[in-house]
């Protein structure tokens, strides 16, 4: 049953009643002088903002078009300092698919200045109002408000009139900045079921009624919220922001007709794959035979087969930077023009991986992008990869949008999502794209010192898988002026030179880079001694883990090792006074672990460590510990090697 046609069916068996909207202490138009002159927030004196006010209501609203689902917000910011003029900005993204559309109306929006003790008004205009594609299923609405001074207030009002009655969605409850006061209100028709769950962990002030028998309604009403504190690999923080989510599950009609649409998994993969633009695409093949049968000539090997159509995808197909679980259109028009969105480009490699006789299927994915679905949900995923089962049971994952990508090796936005592998037979299961093993760098430092502290050297780093991926992702466009320069900077040395990278474009292997430096500020003297750490340049001045509690996981995206080799020549006429010594420290539950291991040999100080961490994703009860081994790894890397010079 079309849920379109659902839509119209509803005003036949449910009248809206008047409802009653917020009583509200806050109106547009409205801003004090007491609001204008307030130079901090008392319960938080770090923030560059806070939202004074704001009011979101959801309900449903009858036309001669059928029912539309309206939103309507109004919010108040006040910024104390120009660090808070971001949130003088704000976004907002329109749904839109086939030939229905969200549509904004009644933006307006003013920023109130103090200016001589004189309250000054300054409305946006539609020249400050920007609109572009964002994505296949989104369009944007960008405005920065104009005129912003410290201590500025801006307001903003708009409502949202969708068609897509289903799809309440998302309502944040929580920001970077605090809220003081937040008043969200959802009324819906009670013959239309949403699951309902929430994320982060603040205690929610939910309270639910009936209105006129035929609305529920939902309310939250919260004072003084804490601002989200963004810490360092928080992965996707709108997984642990405060907000509710709202999920359609059915529909049940006066005949007792009950449409569901997300109650189990099963019934989610079922729906998938009866959709023409998922199941269908997977099926067809005329478009692709000839060349992958010219391909796959006098291949017998899984292996073989499964590289060469991995690498045929990869190379003739141009990713246009859409994500959608669904093709736009089609997989046959995508293959001709040689350019696709992530469902057109790996549904194309499935259906030729299942081609050629290999155990292919598809894995819908919830980018690192998209709050992680915790129930059987159609709206939660937003991208799809292929999966390969191998005789021997072992499991290749493979994204043919990625360029730099090689079997099991996936970019940042698949690993650090979820996703389920989906096959015909309605069956679903959870996959953990993570990584199982750890990716490394290496770095080697082969230098000597002179009595006037300049260091003269020789740096190597190797980049293995992810850390290569990683590499070749953020510098495979560059020239090598702009690689070294990036050096030159991230280590504050003052020469580099005959910079060499090999690698780059030898997918699935390691990158080198190497290069000659000088330095002059990686040592002190101090009448006759010379202090220095054993570790240069390369060592961690301090532990990025800075918060005293955490109450997210810790998402490093994947594990790994960094390993560093230093050799430095003692200069003539001088001795080893002290040294750190060899020592060793781990994590519980086999999470990671530190190793420094030194000596002196032939006048060359020679320094071994080894940083390791196994497990991608940490929950945050381990964050003490997290916290406790970077504060002993950054002490013991900065630990001073002193040079005394010999008396004669």
């Amino acid at each position: 049953m079309n849920i379109f046609f659902n839509k119209q069916l509803l005003f036949r068996i449910v009248l809206l009643c008047s409802l009653t909207s917020f009583s509200q202490t806050y109106e547009f138009g409205k801003v004090s002088k007491e609001e204008l002159e307030e130079t901090n927030y008392e319960l938080d004196n770090t923030a560059n903002a806070v939202v004074l006010y704001e009011n979101k209501r959801v309900h449903f609203e009858f036309n001669s078009g059928g029912f539309n689902l309206i939103t309507e917000v109004f919010k108040r910011v006040k910024l104390y300092n120009k660090n808070g003029f971001e949130h003088g900005s704000h976004e907002l993204f329109l749904y839109k698919q086939g030939g229905s559309k969200e549509k904004l109306s009644g933006l307006k929006a003013i920023t109130y200045s103090l200016i001589a003790n004189e309250v000054v008004e300054t409305k946006l205009k539609k020249e400050g109002i920007f609109e572009n594609e964002y994505s296949e299923n989104l369009d944007q609405v960008k405005f920065t408000m104009p005129s912003l001074k410290e201590g500025s207030v801006v307001e903003y009002k708009y409502k949202i009139t969708s068609p897509f009655v289903f799809n309440i969605g998302k309502i944040d409850l929580q920001y970077e900045i605090p809220v003081k006061n937040l008043e969200v209100k959802v009324e819906m028709l009670k013959l239309i079921n949403f699951k309902r769950f929430t994320t982060g962990y603040l205690p929610i002030n939910f309270k639910e009624s009936v209105e006129g028998n035929e609305i529920t309604v939902n309310r939250i009403v919260s004072k003084h919220v804490p601002a989200f504190k963004k810490e360092p690999y928080s992965g996707n923080t709108n997984n642990y922001k405060s907000s509710i989510v709202y999920d359609l599950q059915y529909i049940r009609f006066p005949n007792g007709y009950v449409q569901n649409f997300s109650s189990t998994w099963e019934d989610v993969t079922k729906r998938i794959y009866e959709n023409s633009n998922f199941g269908n695409q997977l099926d067809k093949n005329n478009y692709y035979e000839e060349d992958i049968d010219k391909l796959l000539t006098g291949v017998n090997t899984p292996l073989e087969k499964i590289q060469l159509i991995y690498d045929y995808v990869k190379n003739k197909m141009t990713w246009n930077e859409y994500q959608s679980v669904y093709t736009r259109d089609g997989v046959r028009k995508a293959y001709k023009e040689n350019m696709g969105n992530s469902a057109e480009i790996n549904l194309m490699l499935t259906s030729m991986l299942s081609y050629a006789g290999i155990d292919a299927n598809p894995v819908i994915v919830s980018t690192s992008d998209r709050i992680i679905p915790l129930f059987p949900t159609l709206s939660g995923f937003n991208y799809v990869i292929s999966r390969v089962k191998l005789p021997n049971n072992d499991i290749i994952y493979m994204d043919a949008t990625d360029k730099y990508g090689v079997p099991n090796i996936l970019p940042d936005r698949v690993i650090k999502g979820s996703g389920r592998v989906i096959a015909k037979n309605n069956t679903s299961q959870i996959v953990d794209l993570r990584p199982k093993n750890t990716s490394m760098n290496r770095y080697s430092i082969q230098c000597e010192i002179d009595v006037e502290g300049t260091i003269n050297g020789k740096f190597n780093v190797r980049h293995v898988d992810y850390q290569a991926h990683d590499f070749r992702v953020a510098n495979g466009a560059k020239d090598d002026e702009s690689k070294s320069k990036r050096l030159k900077e991230k280590y504050n040395l003052d020469e580099i030179e005959e910079y060499i990278v090999k690698g780059v474009n030898e997918y699935g292997k390691g990158v080198s880079e190497s290069f000659n430096f000088v330095s002059h500020n990686q040592v002190e003297l101090i009448d006759n001694e010379i202090y220095f750490s054993p570790l240069l340049f390369l060592r961690d001045k301090e532990s990025i883990f800075k918060s005293n509690e955490r109450e997210y996981p810790v998402d490093f995206g994947y594990g790994y090792t960094n390993t560093y080799m230093v050799n430095i020549k003692i200069p003539e006429g001088y001795e080893v006074s002290e040294f750190p010594k060899s020592e060793m420290f781990r994590l519980p539950d086999d999470i990671g672990d530190f190793s420094f291991r030194s000596k002196i040999a032939n006048q060359m100080i020679q320094v071994v460590v080894s940083e390791t961490i196994n497990t991608p994703f940490l929950l945050p009860e381990y964050y003490p510990v997290l916290k406790q081994f970077y504060t002993q790894l950054i002490e013991k890397e900065n630990e001073q090697v002193v040079l005394k010079k010999i008396e004669e």
